[in-house]
Protein backbone atom coordinates (compact mmCIF):
# COMPACT_ATOMS: atom_id res chain seq x y z
CA UNK A 1 0.00 0.00 0.00
CA UNK A 2 0.99 3.38 -0.88
CA UNK A 3 2.25 5.85 2.11
CA UNK A 4 0.67 8.83 1.42
CA UNK A 5 2.75 10.91 4.51
CA UNK A 6 3.77 14.63 3.03
CA UNK A 7 1.63 13.75 0.07
CA UNK A 8 -1.38 16.19 -0.68
CA UNK A 9 -4.27 13.96 -0.30
CA UNK A 10 -7.46 15.10 -1.94
CA UNK A 11 -10.92 14.33 0.46
CA UNK A 12 -13.12 14.85 -1.99
CA UNK A 13 -14.88 12.92 -4.82
CA UNK A 14 -14.07 12.30 -8.29
CA UNK A 15 -16.87 11.03 -10.86
CA UNK A 16 -17.02 7.63 -9.50
CA UNK A 17 -17.05 8.45 -5.56
CA UNK A 18 -19.27 11.77 -6.36
CA UNK A 19 -21.97 9.60 -5.52
CA UNK A 20 -20.74 9.00 -2.04
CA UNK A 21 -21.67 12.77 -1.40
CA UNK A 22 -24.84 12.74 -3.48
CA UNK A 23 -26.22 9.56 -1.43
CA UNK A 24 -25.87 11.98 1.47
CA UNK A 25 -28.12 14.17 0.19
CA UNK A 26 -30.71 12.04 -1.50
CA UNK A 27 -30.58 10.49 2.38
CA UNK A 28 -31.38 14.13 4.03
CA UNK A 29 -33.81 14.87 1.66
CA UNK A 30 -35.47 10.98 2.57
CA UNK A 31 -35.54 12.48 6.37
CA UNK A 32 -32.10 10.82 6.20
CA UNK A 33 -33.08 7.01 6.40
CA UNK A 34 -29.62 5.92 5.97
CA UNK A 35 -29.09 2.45 3.95
CA UNK A 36 -28.17 -0.73 6.25
CA UNK A 37 -24.26 -0.62 5.47
CA UNK A 38 -21.71 -0.65 7.82
CA UNK A 39 -20.59 3.19 8.72
CA UNK A 40 -17.32 3.30 7.11
CA UNK A 41 -14.72 6.60 6.32
CA UNK A 42 -12.11 4.66 4.85
CA UNK A 43 -13.89 4.77 1.26
CA UNK A 44 -11.21 5.06 -1.37
CA UNK A 45 -10.59 8.25 -2.67
CA UNK A 46 -8.56 10.23 -6.07
CA UNK A 47 -5.13 11.11 -4.79
CA UNK A 48 -2.76 13.41 -6.49
CA UNK A 49 0.47 15.57 -5.32
CA UNK A 50 1.80 18.92 -6.67
CA UNK A 51 -1.45 19.70 -8.43
CA UNK A 52 -4.90 21.47 -6.66
CA UNK A 53 -7.21 20.62 -10.13
CA UNK A 54 -8.32 17.30 -11.17
CA UNK A 55 -9.68 16.53 -14.53
CA UNK A 56 -12.37 13.53 -15.13
CA UNK A 57 -12.68 12.70 -18.96
CA UNK A 58 -14.99 10.56 -20.27
CA UNK A 59 -15.22 8.49 -23.20
CA UNK A 60 -17.89 9.16 -25.82
CA UNK A 61 -18.49 6.36 -27.90
CA UNK A 62 -20.49 8.61 -30.64
CA UNK A 63 -17.58 10.81 -31.33
CA UNK A 64 -15.14 8.28 -30.06
CA UNK A 65 -13.37 10.76 -28.56
CA UNK A 66 -12.69 12.13 -24.75
CA UNK A 67 -14.40 14.75 -23.33
CA UNK A 68 -14.51 16.66 -20.14
CA UNK A 69 -17.27 15.24 -17.86
CA UNK A 70 -16.12 17.20 -14.31
CA UNK A 71 -12.63 18.96 -12.63
CA UNK A 72 -12.16 19.24 -8.73
CA UNK A 73 -10.27 22.17 -7.67
CA UNK A 74 -8.12 21.79 -4.34
CA UNK A 75 -7.20 24.35 -1.62
CA UNK A 76 -4.57 23.42 1.38
CA UNK A 77 -3.27 24.90 4.31
CA UNK A 78 0.17 25.35 5.82
CA UNK A 79 0.58 21.72 7.09
CA UNK A 80 -1.20 20.37 3.20
CA UNK A 81 -4.06 19.33 5.02
CA UNK A 82 -6.52 19.70 2.26
CA UNK A 83 -9.31 23.05 3.33
CA UNK A 84 -11.26 23.27 0.44
CA UNK A 85 -12.48 21.01 -2.27
CA UNK A 86 -15.10 21.79 -5.22
CA UNK A 87 -16.32 20.26 -8.42
CA UNK A 88 -17.50 21.61 -11.17
CA UNK A 89 -19.20 20.06 -14.15
CA UNK A 90 -18.16 20.10 -17.90
CA UNK A 91 -21.18 22.12 -20.19
CA UNK A 92 -21.02 20.89 -23.21
CA UNK A 93 -23.50 23.57 -24.84
CA UNK A 94 -22.07 26.41 -23.50
CA UNK A 95 -18.65 25.01 -23.54
CA UNK A 96 -18.17 26.11 -19.69
CA UNK A 97 -17.64 25.04 -16.28
CA UNK A 98 -19.95 25.04 -13.55
CA UNK A 99 -19.87 24.95 -10.27
CA UNK A 100 -21.67 21.78 -8.23
CA UNK A 101 -20.38 20.84 -5.17
CA UNK A 102 -18.09 22.29 -2.50
CA UNK A 103 -16.53 20.77 0.51
CA UNK A 104 -14.55 22.59 3.25
CA UNK A 105 -12.79 21.11 6.32
CA UNK A 106 -11.76 22.28 9.51
CA UNK A 107 -9.08 20.42 11.52
CA UNK A 108 -7.52 20.59 15.55
CA UNK A 109 -4.45 20.92 16.88
CA UNK A 110 -3.68 17.13 16.37
CA UNK A 111 -4.70 17.39 13.28
CA UNK A 112 -8.02 15.46 13.15
CA UNK A 113 -10.97 16.51 10.49
CA UNK A 114 -13.42 17.92 13.22
CA UNK A 115 -15.68 19.66 10.65
CA UNK A 116 -16.84 19.12 7.01
CA UNK A 117 -19.47 21.58 5.83
CA UNK A 118 -21.30 20.42 2.29
CA UNK A 119 -22.41 23.01 -0.01
CA UNK A 120 -24.00 22.93 -3.43
CA UNK A 121 -24.22 25.71 -5.92
CA UNK A 122 -27.57 27.05 -6.28
CA UNK A 123 -28.13 28.07 -10.18
CA UNK A 124 -31.46 30.46 -8.96
CA UNK A 125 -29.32 32.47 -6.26
CA UNK A 126 -26.05 32.01 -8.24
CA UNK A 127 -24.34 31.31 -4.71
CA UNK A 128 -23.43 28.62 -2.77
CA UNK A 129 -26.02 27.43 -0.49
CA UNK A 130 -25.13 25.24 2.75
CA UNK A 131 -26.39 21.32 2.85
CA UNK A 132 -25.16 19.14 5.35
CA UNK A 133 -22.33 19.52 7.99
CA UNK A 134 -20.57 16.64 9.64
CA UNK A 135 -19.00 17.16 12.94
CA UNK A 136 -16.23 14.75 14.45
CA UNK A 137 -15.41 14.34 18.32
CA UNK A 138 -12.55 12.65 19.86
CA UNK A 139 -11.46 10.92 22.62
CA UNK A 140 -7.42 11.04 22.31
CA UNK A 141 -7.17 10.06 18.55
CA UNK A 142 -10.02 7.47 18.03
CA UNK A 143 -13.33 9.41 16.98
CA UNK A 144 -15.92 8.81 19.50
CA UNK A 145 -19.60 10.48 18.22
CA UNK A 146 -20.21 11.67 13.93
CA UNK A 147 -22.93 14.11 13.72
CA UNK A 148 -24.63 15.07 10.85
CA UNK A 149 -26.60 17.94 10.42
CA UNK A 150 -29.22 19.60 7.51
CA UNK A 151 -29.51 23.19 6.90
CA UNK A 152 -32.84 24.40 7.00
CA UNK A 153 -34.73 27.46 5.20
CA UNK A 154 -36.22 29.54 6.28
CA UNK A 155 -34.79 29.54 9.63
CA UNK A 156 -31.03 29.07 7.96
CA UNK A 157 -30.01 27.11 10.95
CA UNK A 158 -28.15 23.76 11.08
CA UNK A 159 -30.81 21.16 12.41
CA UNK A 160 -29.77 17.39 13.49
CA UNK A 161 -30.01 14.58 11.44
CA UNK A 162 -28.25 11.49 12.21
CA UNK A 163 -25.37 10.57 14.50
CA UNK A 164 -22.52 7.51 15.01
CA UNK A 165 -21.19 6.76 18.53
CA UNK A 166 -18.35 4.24 18.12
CA UNK A 167 -16.68 2.43 20.57
CA UNK A 168 -13.61 0.00 20.66
CA UNK A 169 -12.65 -2.78 22.40
CA UNK A 170 -9.56 -3.50 24.65
CA UNK A 171 -7.20 -3.74 21.73
CA UNK A 172 -8.09 -0.42 19.96
CA UNK A 173 -10.34 -1.68 17.10
CA UNK A 174 -13.37 -0.52 16.32
CA UNK A 175 -16.02 -3.18 17.54
CA UNK A 176 -19.76 -0.88 17.66
CA UNK A 177 -21.30 1.46 15.84
CA UNK A 178 -24.65 3.00 16.64
CA UNK A 179 -26.66 5.18 14.55
CA UNK A 180 -29.38 7.40 15.82
CA UNK A 181 -31.92 9.44 14.38
CA UNK A 182 -33.20 13.09 15.73
CA UNK A 183 -36.67 13.00 16.60
CA UNK A 184 -37.80 16.60 15.90
CA UNK A 185 -40.85 16.34 17.85
CA UNK A 186 -39.46 15.01 21.08
CA UNK A 187 -36.45 16.88 20.15
CA UNK A 188 -34.56 13.28 21.42
CA UNK A 189 -32.51 10.91 20.38
CA UNK A 190 -34.01 7.61 19.02
CA UNK A 191 -32.08 4.41 18.40
CA UNK A 192 -31.72 3.29 14.39
CA UNK A 193 -29.36 0.76 13.81
CA UNK A 194 -26.30 -1.26 15.34
CA UNK A 195 -23.19 -2.86 13.87
CA UNK A 196 -21.68 -4.95 16.24
CA UNK A 197 -18.17 -6.42 15.01
CA UNK A 198 -16.58 -9.89 15.72
CA UNK A 199 -12.93 -10.62 15.53
CA UNK A 200 -11.33 -14.06 15.16
CA UNK A 201 -8.08 -12.78 16.35
CA UNK A 202 -7.11 -9.67 18.24
CA UNK A 203 -4.29 -8.92 15.58
CA UNK A 204 -6.49 -9.24 12.41
CA UNK A 205 -9.69 -6.64 10.92
CA UNK A 206 -13.42 -8.17 11.97
CA UNK A 207 -14.01 -11.19 10.29
CA UNK A 208 -18.24 -11.08 11.09
CA UNK A 209 -20.41 -7.74 11.86
CA UNK A 210 -23.59 -8.38 13.17
CA UNK A 211 -26.17 -5.64 12.02
CA UNK A 212 -28.96 -4.79 14.20
CA UNK A 213 -32.65 -2.66 14.26
CA UNK A 214 -33.98 -0.60 16.93
CA UNK A 215 -37.78 -1.85 17.20
CA UNK A 216 -40.49 -2.43 19.55
CA UNK A 217 -38.05 -0.74 22.32
CA UNK A 218 -35.35 -3.58 21.54
CA UNK A 219 -32.26 -4.43 19.00
CA UNK A 220 -33.63 -7.28 16.66
CA UNK A 221 -30.98 -8.75 14.31
CA UNK A 222 -31.25 -7.57 10.94
CA UNK A 223 -28.24 -8.49 9.18
CA UNK A 224 -24.81 -10.06 8.79
CA UNK A 225 -21.94 -9.39 7.08
CA UNK A 226 -18.99 -11.85 6.82
CA UNK A 227 -15.58 -10.20 5.60
CA UNK A 228 -12.74 -11.90 3.84
CA UNK A 229 -9.04 -10.35 3.81
CA UNK A 230 -5.58 -10.93 1.92
CA UNK A 231 -2.27 -11.01 3.96
CA UNK A 232 -1.92 -7.32 3.47
CA UNK A 233 -5.26 -6.74 5.64
CA UNK A 234 -6.93 -5.64 2.22
CA UNK A 235 -10.96 -7.02 2.35
CA UNK A 236 -11.23 -9.25 -0.81
CA UNK A 237 -15.32 -10.56 -0.18
CA UNK A 238 -17.67 -9.42 1.42
CA UNK A 239 -21.27 -11.23 1.91
CA UNK A 240 -24.53 -9.73 3.21
CA UNK A 241 -26.86 -11.66 4.20
CA UNK A 242 -30.55 -11.08 5.88
CA UNK A 243 -32.01 -12.69 9.02
CA UNK A 244 -35.25 -14.45 7.91
CA UNK A 245 -36.88 -14.22 11.85
CA UNK A 246 -39.56 -16.53 10.71
CA UNK A 247 -37.25 -18.95 9.35
CA UNK A 248 -34.99 -18.63 11.68
CA UNK A 249 -32.10 -18.68 9.13
CA UNK A 250 -29.36 -16.13 6.69
CA UNK A 251 -30.55 -15.31 3.77
CA UNK A 252 -27.51 -14.70 1.10
CA UNK A 253 -28.68 -11.05 -0.03
CA UNK A 254 -25.34 -9.15 -1.85
CA UNK A 255 -21.78 -10.34 -2.37
CA UNK A 256 -18.65 -7.69 -2.99
CA UNK A 257 -15.52 -8.85 -4.27
CA UNK A 258 -12.12 -6.92 -4.54
CA UNK A 259 -9.52 -7.33 -6.52
CA UNK A 260 -5.64 -5.78 -5.87
CA UNK A 261 -2.77 -5.90 -8.06
CA UNK A 262 1.15 -7.17 -6.46
CA UNK A 263 1.23 -3.19 -5.46
CA UNK A 264 -2.05 -3.14 -3.34
CA UNK A 265 -3.92 -0.83 -5.94
CA UNK A 266 -7.61 -2.44 -6.08
CA UNK A 267 -7.82 -3.26 -9.83
CA UNK A 268 -10.92 -4.67 -9.86
CA UNK A 269 -14.72 -4.83 -8.39
CA UNK A 270 -17.76 -7.17 -8.73
CA UNK A 271 -20.95 -7.13 -6.86
CA UNK A 272 -23.29 -9.92 -7.12
CA UNK A 273 -27.09 -10.60 -5.79
CA UNK A 274 -28.41 -13.70 -4.89
CA UNK A 275 -30.69 -15.63 -7.15
CA UNK A 276 -33.34 -17.45 -5.27
CA UNK A 277 -34.78 -19.48 -8.00
CA UNK A 278 -31.43 -20.72 -9.29
CA UNK A 279 -29.78 -20.99 -5.93
CA UNK A 280 -26.79 -19.06 -7.59
CA UNK A 281 -24.38 -15.93 -7.40
CA UNK A 282 -25.78 -13.66 -10.59
CA UNK A 283 -23.32 -10.77 -11.49
CA UNK A 284 -24.93 -7.26 -11.15
CA UNK A 285 -21.85 -4.06 -11.20
CA UNK A 286 -17.99 -4.07 -11.94
CA UNK A 287 -15.67 -1.83 -12.31
CA UNK A 288 -11.88 -2.22 -13.51
CA UNK A 289 -9.23 0.57 -12.65
CA UNK A 290 -5.44 0.47 -14.13
CA UNK A 291 -2.72 3.08 -12.23
CA UNK A 292 0.35 4.91 -12.76
CA UNK A 293 4.20 4.16 -11.71
CA UNK A 294 2.91 5.83 -8.86
CA UNK A 295 -0.07 4.23 -7.49
CA UNK A 296 -2.56 7.24 -8.76
CA UNK A 297 -5.62 5.75 -10.45
CA UNK A 298 -5.65 7.07 -14.16
CA UNK A 299 -8.55 4.62 -15.57
CA UNK A 300 -11.48 3.22 -14.74
CA UNK A 301 -14.57 1.20 -16.41
CA UNK A 302 -17.50 0.95 -15.18
CA UNK A 303 -19.96 -2.32 -16.41
CA UNK A 304 -23.24 -3.74 -16.02
CA UNK A 305 -24.51 -7.34 -16.43
CA UNK A 306 -26.24 -7.86 -19.60
CA UNK A 307 -28.26 -10.87 -18.13
CA UNK A 308 -29.82 -11.89 -22.10
CA UNK A 309 -25.93 -11.77 -23.45
CA UNK A 310 -24.71 -12.82 -20.38
CA UNK A 311 -21.75 -10.39 -20.56
CA UNK A 312 -20.91 -7.31 -19.11
CA UNK A 313 -22.01 -4.29 -21.15
CA UNK A 314 -19.77 -1.35 -20.85
CA UNK A 315 -21.43 1.76 -18.82
CA UNK A 316 -19.03 4.07 -18.70
CA UNK A 317 -15.20 4.71 -19.15
CA UNK A 318 -12.94 7.68 -17.47
CA UNK A 319 -9.86 9.07 -17.39
CA UNK A 320 -8.07 11.04 -14.57
CA UNK A 321 -5.67 13.74 -15.43
CA UNK A 322 -4.10 17.13 -13.69
CA UNK A 323 -3.40 17.67 -17.70
CA UNK A 324 -6.23 19.86 -18.90
CA UNK A 325 -5.84 17.90 -22.20
CA UNK A 326 -5.46 13.97 -22.85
Amino acid sequence: MLNFKNIKVMKAIHKIMIGLVLSAFIGLNANAQPKSEIPDDSKPKMNWSGADTLYTFQFDSQTNQWIYFQREVRRFDAQENPVENFVQLWNSTTRNWGNYLKINYSYDEKGNEIEQITQKWDQNFNGWVNAQLKTTTYKGNRREEVLFQEWKKPTNEWFNIMKYLISYNTNGDKNTVSISLYNGVTQNWDNYKRFNMEFDNLFAPPSTVIAETWAANNWRTEGKYNLEYNYRGDKTLETRYTWNSGKKTWLEGIQLQYIYDKKGNQTEYIERKYDYNNSDWKNFNRFTATYNELGYMIEKTEYKWNRGTSQWDVEGIYKFSTEKKI
